[in-house]
């Protein structure tokens, strides 16, 4: 059977939206490969579904659109700043292994958009299976926050530590009298 075009399957995937929103998105995908990649996740899975069966790995509650862009900072209640996943919209249990193509395959995406060469692609994608691998050989997560953070995590995470709303705000909307509107296509939440 034919799978439908792919404009139908946008079309189909973004029907009920805000179309302000959704002519937004469509903006934003037309930018880039890796643009178009974060905005397609429902592409990503149909695809996946159809190729050759992964390897069996167990049910485990995943993001679903795990990229390098989604990992950020925030505070937590302790008043420390953490790094970890940052975007859940499409979390659903699945096999574990669906996150790991993903967040692989964003790796090879965003590396050739930003000119980078693809033996550092597959370099950074192999230490991302090795840590992740090591990860779950210990059997328990960490956190990561300034203490336990190393090199450019531990950078970031001393500048997100030392920033606070206002600082977000600046960065991520434009304020017309008292009200602010959020740019780039971020949600701000506090």
């Amino acid at each position: 059977m034919k799978k439908p075009s792919l404009t139908h399957r946008l079309k189909s995937f973004n029907t009920g939206l805000l179309p302000e929103m959704v002519q937004s998105k469509y903006e934003a995908m037309a930018e880039n490969v890796f643009r178009f990649f974060r905005g397609t996740c429902h592409l990503f899975y149909e695809d996946l579904a159809d190729a050759e069966p992964l390897p069996l790995s167990p049910l485990a509650w995943i993001c679903g659109d795990l990229h390098i862009e989604n990992f950020g900072s925030y505070k937590g209640d302790n008043k420390l700043v953490y790094f970890d996943l940052n975007d859940f919209d499409e979390a659903i249990l699945a096999p574990a292994a669906y996150e790991v193509v993903r967040m692989v395959t964003s790796i090879f995406i965003a590396f050739d958009n930003l000119d980078i060469q693809p033996e550092k692609a597959l370099k950074m994608a192999q230490l991302f299976l090795k840590t992740y691998s090591a990860m779950l050989a210990k059997g328990k997560a960490i956190s990561i926050e300034p203490r336990t953070a190393k090199g450019i995590v531990c950078d970031f995470l001393r500048s997100a530590a030392k920033s606070g709303k206002k600082e977000l705000l600046k960065k991520r909307t434009v304020s017309k009298k008292k009200t602010h509107y959020v740019v780039s296509g971020r949600r701000a939440s506090f």
